[in-house]
């Protein structure tokens, strides 16, 4: 190997006290590792396998949006040598101008530059061109005399302050109907990321688009009853390095689609008032398989019960009074295997009860033919119980008798005749 086909670029990172070491071959023109510098750390050593002039320097700085950085000042070094760079330059030991370990440090000017484009990343790339007397950065001299090569255009990448770290922005958590296609765009910090899949163990998932970017699953087989989610691991990358690759694991939750078919109606029950416990108020209309009734609202005071297995309600307990409630609306609701859950009101009317007992036998009264208007017939009827009112329901066609709210019967028109 020719000793003139490398040279290295040493980055020494402060703010990270670590050193970085990147080998270039003259055929590799990009690299991809990429060196962080700062305001406190600006300078990239450049180490020849061999000793060389550094000579034309018309370097160039681009920004992660292809935006060339002007930022050249003149310096000098050594004895009538001087060039125009976006850096300075300091050189070690040697044989006269000959060096092979180069200091470039950012020139006040290129870091103002690079702040105001606002970005994060940029490439450095070294002056190469054929056609001038001197084509390239550096020169290598050969010292037996032999003629050397010079050192073709490099492009170097780094960042200011900070790379970023590449992430996945794309949600991981996706659900789809069993059965189902599904479609997804996956989505990255850095849009020119590339995406793999990398873990497929069902063999369900499949990348296609630009960059790969879509994330298809083929839920065509899929049951819910069998798997209710399958798993894909997906790469992004925009380069080497750790920074530039990142990993997620994408979850597709199976829902499930009810195959059976429940049904339930509204209803009218009722009860009468004082009922004991475990009385039967009725069983909801219903249809399907069922597997479960449940009462999810409308029983606060707790007085039903459903069964959950048959669906009859009954009376939980003792307490239900029509003076206090006249009626009920439960909701219940129930469900069936692989059926979608129904619910529906059920409304229970509370039957009133005559709770106090009043009696009238029987009785005889007397009264004169042709007495007159208001004329009490012997005594009030004799009854039991509390009784609030009193009413002729038959035999007064004639309309000769009345009753009162005490019982008392009375003569409400004259023309009374024992004779007819």
């Amino acid at each position: 190997m020719n000793i003139f086909n490398r040279f290295i670029i040493a980055s020494f990172c402060l703010l990270a006290l670590s050193t970085q070491t990147l080998a270039l071959d003259f055929t590799q023109a990009i690299k991809d590792t990429t060196y962080v510098l700062s305001d406190t750390q600006k300078t990239i050593r450049v180490t020849l396998d061999d000793y060389a002039l550094l000579l034309n320097a018309n370097n160039r700085f681009f920004d992660e949006s292809n935006n060339k950085i002007n930022a050249n000042e003149f310096i000098g070094f050594g004895v009538g040598v001087g060039i125009i760079a976006p850096f300075k330059v300091k050189y070690f030991a040697g044989t006269q101008v000959l060096y092979k370990t180069w200091d470039l440090t950012f020139q006040s000017s290129t870091i103002l530059e690079i702040k105001k484009q606002g970005g994060k990343r940029f490439t450095f790339q070294t002056l190469y061109d054929t056609n001038a007397a001197i084509p390239s950065l550096f020169i290598s001299v050969s010292t037996n005399g032999a003629l050397s090569p010079l050192i073709p255009q490099r492009t170097i990448n780094f960042c200011w302050e900070d790379c970023g770290t590449l992430t996945i922005t794309s949600t991981n958590n996706l659900n789809t109907n069993e059965g189902t296609n599904l479609e997804h765009t996956l989505t990255a910090s850095d849009t020119a990321a590339t995406f793999s899949i990398i873990e497929n163990t069902s063999g369900l998932f499949s990348l296609s688009g630009t960059n790969n970017t879509t994330l298809a699953f083929n839920g065509t087989t899929t049951e819910y009853e069998v798997t209710e989610s399958y798993a894909v691991k997906v790469k992004a990358t925009t380069g080497d390095g750790d920074d530039k690759n990142t990993e997620q694991t994408i979850t597709v939750t199976i829902n499930n689609v009810p195959k059976n078919t429940i049904t339930i109606s509204d209803q009218d029950l009722s009860v009468n008032e004082n009922s004991p416990i475990n009385a039967n108020v009725g069983t909801v209309d219903t249809s399907g398989a069922i597997t479960n009734y449940t009462i999810i609202n409308g029983n606060n005071a707790g007085f039903f019960k459903i069964n959950a297995t048959t669906g009859q309600i009954q009376v939980a307990k003792t307490g239900l009074d029509y003076e206090t409630t006249q009626s009920y609306t439960l909701t219940i609701k129930i469900t069936g295997t692989d059926a979608e859950g129904k619910a529906a009101k059920i409304t229970i009317t509370i039957n009133n009860l005559k709770e106090s007992t009043i009696t009238i036998a029987n009785q005889t009264r007397f009264i004169d033919e042709n007495s007159a208007i208001g004329t009490n017939i012997d005594s009030s009827l004799t009854t039991a119980g509390v009784v609030t009112s009193f009413a002729i329901v038959s035999g007064n066609n004639d309309g000769f008798f009345a009753i009162n709210n005490t019982g008392q019967i009375q003569i409400a028109k004259l023309g009374l005749d024992h004779e007819t």
